[in-house]
């Protein structure tokens, strides 16, 4: 420390005798260029053009000259060496709440709540504290609506049996995008025909054909035109 102290202008890494290495100057080179990629959004083409740049802007820089990262290898790097480190899974919930008022009925996202542990128990509870964060009434909550999991509406302890221990009569409210998707589902299985097979080949028939694909922009042009004069 005293020695860093006497020289500011020394570098660190002589400072604190730490060994760098050319490899670990051409390491860092590379991981910073990819970050630099990465965070502007550019595309790996684009990374490997400015790294050819680089290298005959600054020939007698032997790091420099040594750098070899295409786009093959700046998606390694950016997909197994960087991402692990700068990002994490966060499971966001959030909290929406629809309520009588004297213009009608209303609803709005009140919260987003980052929920580490999917639980009934931590649901719960969070969902709990939100509510009465926000100064509403538990006593007035009439109905609880949320994914058609286990963990939310199951019968023997899930969020919504743990709500209804505080609250007898409460309504239990489904997702109705689960249920058109199940009914969509298990539906399918009774068709006379094969829909999967009919939306491939549905595809396959207009996007080979730039006359068939302007052909059907033409026809939503129109539906859209004649929906506006409905209007």
């Amino acid at each position: 420390m005293k020695s860093a102290e006497a020289n500011p202008s020394k570098r660190i890494d002589v400072a604190y005798n730490v060994t760098t290495t050319e490899l670990n100057k051409l390491c860092a080179a590379e991981g910073a260029m990819v970050f630099f990629t990465a965070k502007h959004s550019h595309s790996y083409i684009s990374h490997a053009c400015t790294i050819n740049i680089i290298k005959k802007c600054f020939p007698d820089s032997s790091t420099t000259k040594n750098i070899t990262c295409d786009k093959t290898k700046a998606r390694e790097i950016a997909c197994n060496v960087l991402a692990p480190s700068l990002t994490r899974n966060v499971q966001m919930v959030p909290i929406v709440v629809q309520f009588f008022s004297k213009a009608g009925v209303k609803h709005g996202i009140l919260e987003f709540i980052e929920q580490m542990h999917e639980s009934a128990d931590d649901l719960f509870a969070n969902i709990k504290y939100v509510l009465e964060a926000n100064e509403l009434k538990l006593n007035q909550l009439v109905s609880l609506g949320s994914d058609n999991t286990n963990v939310n509406v199951g019968n023997h302890h899930s969020v919504f049996a743990l709500f209804e221990k505080l609250l007898p009569g409460l309504i239990k409210g489904t997702c109705y995008c689960r249920v058109l998707h199940n009914s969509v589902k298990h539906g399918n299985e009774h068709l006379l025909f094969d829909i999967e097979a009919a939306l491939l080949k549905i595809y396959s028939h207009f996007c080979r054909s730039s006359v068939h694909s302007q052909e059907l922009t033409n026809y939503f042009d129109f539906i859209e035109l004649f929906l506006n004069i409905l209007d």
